[in-house]
């Protein structure tokens, strides 16, 4: 499961992957089936297993199966659910600046028409937007399409992740490295799930979105700011971990 962040590159570690011969990818990449409004905890590992079934038809007997939901880091309730499905997964995490990925978010969910807030003005209102959101698993809820600052809160997305699964089942990544580092990072994460390394994949563009780093020099500066002692805890967390 390439679990998150959103607008940190799960798009293209999960295209790469889909190049490997012993890796199925879902079609389309986001199953979003943990967090559909449908989804329920009482349902056994064998109904979930037949709700992925038509998005891996492509895929060999021998395949390991694999889909990028960044949505399921940034809800709590799922990854419990996750563990209870499959206590053997393998979760891919890619973080990048969270300043980055704040503006990017705006921006897609300003080219999606579900955005007409100026960026000062979003960021200002979303913490009032997010305590009104009663369900955040609905399709295009305020908790899904306006957590532009929250969702770079890396860590407590982190340590929820590590209250179910132990670290050796998480991989951390940096969206950088996938882009400057890409073959060594694509070997890496080809070792973490037990699949040849050797296998080749190129370095492509698969999707460059929006960020308006240079119209937003003065909030980016200020967002920055709001962020330092978020950044402070990532790296406390992190610092055991080589990522």
């Amino acid at each position: 499961m390439i679990v998150g962040a959103q607008k940190c590159g799960t798009s293209a570690l999960a295209h790469f992957l889909s190049q490997h011969p012993e890796i199925a990818m879902a079609s389309p990449k986001e199953a979003h089936l943990f967090d559909s409004p449908d989804y329920s905890p009482e349902w056994p590992p064998e109904r979930i297993d037949e709700h992925y079934k038509h998005r891996f038809r492509h895929a060999t007997d021998t395949a390991i199966r694999g889909e990028a939901t960044p949505v399921y880091m940034f809800l709590p309730s799922i990854a419990g659910e996750l563990k209870r499905y499959n206590p053997e997964l393998r979760l891919i995490v890619l973080l990048s600046d969270p300043v980055e990925r704040a503006l990017s978010h705006y921006y897609m969910e300003k080219r999606r028409g579900r955005e007409d807030a100026p960026l000062w003005w979003a960021l200002l209102c979303e913490p009032m937007r997010l305590r009104r959101c009663r369900d955040g698993h609905q399709p295009g809820s305020v908790l899904k399409v306006h957590s532009y600052r929250r969702r770079g809160l890396y860590t407590r997305q982190l340590k929820n992740l590590y209250r179910f699964f132990d670290r050796d089942r998480v991989l951390i990544l940096r969206t950088r490295d996938l882009r400057d580092r890409h073959h060594a990072v694509l070997r890496r994460v080809f070792e973490f799930l037990g699949v040849a390394e050797d296998v080749r994949v190129e370095p492509e563009t698969v999707f460059k979105g929006d960020r308006g780093g240079r119209r937003h020099r003065v909030l980016s500066w200020v967002l920055r700011l709001t962020y330092l002692a978020e950044l402070v805890r990532l790296r406390t967390l992190l610092r055991a971990r080589a990522w």
